[in-house]
This record gives structure tokens, C-alpha cells and sequence, in this order.
């Protein structure tokens, strides 16, 4: 005989009700993204007219009623400006996370809406919302959200001074395609190719050597060579002036590995806060020509990740080198916190990080496109961490500390609104910079 059917076989939960669609991600989304629409707006074209409240109210409630609208103009009688409110469409949405009834969705087209089937109006959107942009009208007390009028927003149609910018993204990312096969390309020349390269190589009168290796020789031999000696090892800090930490990024083989080993490492789990000092590799870097002082050698070279590669030579001695377990030991620091061996602990970053002092160019993230709070790839992808995420929620522009940039460019790539770029280091790139 059939048992009665208890409370719990009937009890159901909001996913039952309302399932979230989980995110889609494709092989080809990571260079062709799906392109997200969205509105820039531009305070220093605004006048505060309310053009734009006034037609977005007559598409809510077919009337000229301002406080009925989606968007919100308001000025800062302090400072002169007026400023326009209206929905991001962010990346990970929190008035999305907030609601109780999961009214507010995200589709495929990136537009947040509010399925007012299921809305309650209780606020929360708004309270979660760090610009407050989901608005509450006050005389039906129903809650208006942007959605950019499906594709056509009347805002940007009719703001009379072109304040507002209707556009639809970035629509593929060639930068990452394009470091891959440098890397690679790189890591089979200088590992499975040349001999001796970055540490020492010489092809007819060319010699190139590692600035590193060449301070602690140095300091080793207490003999300077002009030829094949300072002036090898010039061609590096010569990029590096140019184009800063570039080799890092791009060309440095052990880089290559650490990324390698990004991609298929767990969740990290992260530094002790006392360990977390950038000046560390700058201790490194004094440590190993101090060392190869007392010791007559060049102390470092021999357990240096990038000499240990390099002098393996070739695809039989690269697996059978025992000097290579220094390889694996180190890149196994990508447990705890992405590069951290070049963040921290790499002397030859150290060395370069110092050069970069000299350099030309800047990476400036902000400029007037950046969505800062509703967006932050730019600090999510940044490998070495120097991209302050708390910055951008509070709507400020961070200032790349250039000497720690390893110039992988993976903030211009994945950024979607071309906000992140390179400048002269002269330039005046984002309002309320000051000139170097």
C-alpha cells in the first residue's frame, strides 16, 4: 500500500520556480566575445536639460512625467556638473543578486531587465545597485529600469548635445591570440631552439646577455666588459625603456610556463598578508649580487627558473636536466596566488621593474568610456594584481604603478568599451590625472 504523501514531497524552492540560465562560454567566446550593448554618457556634454528623463517617460507611462523615467539627471551644485543615472547592464549584476523574486534577468543581448510578472517593487535593486538605478516612481511606487529600449534608446536619440553614446562593444579580442604565439614561439626558440639564450647568446658579432647575470658577474669577477659584457646586456633595458616590462609578458619563458600552470590550477588559495611585499624581489635582486660577491660566482643564475630552462637545450635534455626540478618547485606558487613568483620574488623583474622608470608609455585604465564599478575584467584579468578592483567600484580611476606592469595588454584586450589604453607617459589620459 501506497504511503501518504508527506509536506516536504511537495515543498518548492525559488530555483524550482524561477531556474537561473547558467552563463554560456564557448572556445570561440574567448576571442569573439558576445558583443553588449550599452550607454556611454559624457558629463562634460550635459547640460542638465532633462531631454532625455522626458522622452524615456513617455515610452514608461506614455506621458511626460519625469519622475516616471528610467534615467535621472542630477547636478552637483558644489562642482558645476550634472551627472545622468541610468542602469549599467553590468557584467555580474547585483541588483540581479539582490531581488527575492528573481524578476531581474540578464540576457544573451547583455540588457538586465525586470520581468514585471514577478517584480514586488520592494527595492532592494535599487539599495544593491551601487549607482541606485533601478528608480522607484513616487506616485505608483513601481520600480523603472533601463533596457535601453531594446536596442534603440530613445535617450540617445534625442539628447540635444550627444551627452549620451549608444554602442555595442567590443567585438574581438586579437591581443590574446597574438600573445599566445609569441609566448610559444618564444618558448620553443629560447628552450627548444638556441643555445644558452637570455643568459648568454652570440650569433656572429651580436651578443645579447641577461642584465641580471651581468651585475652579478660583475660582482663576481669585479671586471667590467664594455664589449660583450654591459653593453649585451643593454638590449633588454632598451625594450624595457621603450615599451616597458614587455619581455615579462611576452617572451620570457618561464613566464609562459606560469601561465600554463594558471590554466589548469585550482581556485587559489591565496598569500599570508605578510608575505604580500613587492619589494621582496628588489631584496632578491641585491641578495644574489651580494652573494655572487662573497662567492666568487654567479649565485643566482644557478637556481634561476629562466637560466634553468634556457640551458636545457633542446627536447631530450629538457626532460632529462636535473637542474629543472627548480621549475616545477616555483611554479608551484601558482597555487596560492597568480605570478606569484613574479610579483614577489623574481629579481630579474626586479631589475627590469627598475628600468621601467625610464619608460615611455603608460597603460591608463579609465579615460571617459570606463563603466568602472559595473564592469572590473580589467582587474579580474590583470596577473599580477596591480589593478585595484576597490577603486573601480567606487568609481575611480586607478593609477597602474607601471614598474610592477609586465605588459601582457590583458586589460586592453578583454576591456569591452576600449577604456583601458596606452598612452605617452606625458599624456593627460583621465580626468584629474597629474603629469608624471
Amino acid at each position: 500500500m501506497q504511503e501518504p504523501a508527506t509536506e516536504q514531497d511537495f515543498s518548492l524552492k525559488l530555483d524550482d520556480l524561477r531556474p537561473r540560465a547558467p552563463e554560456k562560454k564557448t572556445f570561440f567566446g574567448y576571442f569573439m566575445p558576445p558583443r553588449h550593448s550599452f550607454i556611454l554618457f559624457d558629463p562634460e556634454k550635459c547640460t542638465g536639460c532633462g531631454a532625455c528623463e522626458m522622452i524615456c517617460s513617455t515610452r514608461n507611462t506614455e506621458k511626460v512625467a519625469p519622475t516616471s523615467a528610467s534615467v535621472k539627471v542630477v547636478t552637483d551644485e558644489t562642482q558645476g556638473k550634472t551627472f545622468a543615472i541610468l542602469c549599467q547592464h553590468c557584467r555580474k549584476p547585483f541588483c540581479l543578486e539582490a531581488c527575492p523574486t528573481r524578476a531581474i534577468e540578464k540576457g544573451e543581448d547583455g540588457i538586465v531587465r525586470i520581468d514585471r510578472l514577478f517584480c514586488t517593487d520592494c527595492g532592494l535593486c535599487t539599495l544593491a545597485c551601487p549607482a541606485a538605478a533601478p528608480l522607484k516612481d513616487p506616485g505608483t511606487q513601481s520600480i523603472h529600469k533601463c533596457d535601453l529600449c531594446e536596442g534603440d534608446p530613445l535617450c540617445v536619440k534625442y539628447c540635444p548635445e550627444n551627452a549620451l553614446t549608444f554602442t555595442r562593444g567590443k567585438a574581438f579580442r586579437w591581443i590574446k591570440g597574438l600573445r599566445w604565439t609569441i609566448q610559444f614561439i618564444s618558448f620553443l626558440l629560447l628552450v627548444m631552439v638556441f643555445v644558452g639564450t637570455f643568459c648568454y647568446f652570440k650569433a656572429g658579432e651580436v651578443t645579447l646577455s641577461c642584465p641580471t647575470g651581468t651585475l652579478q658577474n660583475i660582482a663576481s669577477t669585479g671586471t667590467i666588459l664594455l664589449i660583450g659584457g654591459i653593453t649585451s646586456a643593454l638590449a633588454l633595458l632598451i625594450l624595457t625603456i621603450l615599451a616597458g616590462r614587455l619581455f615579462c609578458g611576452w617572451v620570457c619563458p618561464f613566464g609562459f610556463v606560469l601561465d600554463l600552470v594558471d590554466k589548469i590550477t585550482p581556485k587559489k588559495l591565496g598569500w599570508p598578508s605578510f608575505l604580500k611585499s613587492r619589494m621582496t624581489k628588489y631584496g632578491v635582486l641585491a641578495g644574489a649580487v651580494g652573494g655572487s660577491y662573497a662567492l666568487g660566482f654567479q649565485a643566482f643564475c644557478t637556481i634561476c627558473p629562466i637560466g634553468t630552462l634556457c640551458r636545457s637545450y633542446g627536447v631530450q635534455s629538457f626532460f632529462k636536466s636535473a637542474e629543472l626540478a627548480i621549475v616545477p618547485a616555483l611554479a608551484s606558487l601558482e597555487i596560492a596566488q597568480r605570478r606569484s613568483w613574479c610579483r614577489y620574488f623574481c629579481p630579474v623583474g626586479a631589475l627590469l621593474g627598475l628600468t621601467a622608470t625610464l619608460r615611455l608609455i603608460k597603460i591608463v585604465i579609465g579615460a571617459k568610456k570606463c563603466k568602472k564599478f559595473s564592469c572590473i575584467q580589467c582587474a579580474e584579468v590583470c596577473p599580477v594584481g596591480i589593478i585595484e578592483a576597490d577603486q573601480l567600484r567606487e568609481g575611480i580611476s586607478p593609477k597602474i604603478p607601471m614598474t610592477e606592469c609586465i605588459m601582457c595588454l590583458r586589460c586592453i584586450d578583454r576591456c569591452p568599451y576600449g577604456a583601458a589604453k596606452i598612452c605617452f607617459r606625458w599624456q593627460k589620459a583621465t580626468p584629474g590625472e597629474d603629469r608624471p
